[in-house]
C-alpha cells in the first residue's frame, strides 16, 4: 500500500467516482450535443474481438478497473497535498482536468507514433473532447468529493505537520 493513503476511503471513491461518470455519460447522451462516449468505446473493445458477445460488460468492468487504477495518483499524498485548494471537490476538479490533459497528450503522441488502439481512442470532434473533459471533471469532483485523508494519528500526517 501506499504510505498515507486512506485505503478503504480510496476504494470507495474511486468506485463512485467511476460510476457516476459512466452514469452521466449514459444518462446525459446526446445532451446539448454531448456525451455518450461509452458507444466509442464499446466499438473499441468490439474492435479488440476479445470479448465477443460481452462488450458492454467489459466496458462497464474495464471502466471500472481504469477509475480505481488511476484515482491511485490523485490519493497519492504527494499529489493531494500539492493540488490548490483545502476542499477535496476543488482538488479533484483539478485533477481531473490535469488527467484529461495527461490522457491526450498520452493518446496524441501514441497515435502519432502508430499505435491503432489509440488512434481509435483519440476523439475527432470538438464535441468529443469537450465531453471527455467534462467527464474527466465529473470523475475528479466526485473522487475529491468523497475522498477521506487519513486522520491526524496517521504518521504521514504527524510528519508533515511538523
Amino acid at each position: 500500500m501506499i504510505k498515507g493513503v486512506n485505503f478503504p476511503s480510496y476504494v470507495f471513491a474511486s468506485l463512485v467516482a467511476g460510476y457516476v461518470m459512466m452514469g452521466v455519460d449514459i444518462m446525459l447522451e446526446g445532451f446539448l450535443g454531448l456525451f455518450g462516449s461509452y458507444r466509442q468505446y464499446v466499438e473499441i473493445v468490439s474492435y479488440t474481438g476479445l470479448f465477443r458477445g460481452y462488450e458492454d460488460l467489459a466496458m462497464v468492468i474495464g471502466h471500472t478497473f481504469n477509475s480505481m487504477i488511476f484515482a491511485i495518483f490523485f490519493v497519492t499524498p504527494q499529489v493531494y497535498h500539492r493540488l490548490p485548494s483545502p476542499w477535496g471537490a476543488v482538488k479533484g476538479l483539478f485533477f481531473g482536468i490535469c488527467w484529461h490533459a495527461l490522457a491526450l497528450a498520452f493518446l496524441v503522441i501514441t497515435s502519432l507514433l502508430g499505435a491503432r488502439m489509440s488512434e481509435l481512442m483519440l476523439p475527432h470532434h470538438l464535441h468529443q473532447h469537450l465531453t471527455l473533459l467534462l467527464l474527466h471533471v465529473v470523475w475528479g469532483v466526485t473522487l475529491g468529493a468523497l475522498y477521506n485523508l487519513k486522520d491526524d494519528n496517521d504518521s504521514y500526517t504527524r510528519e508533515s505537520k511538523t
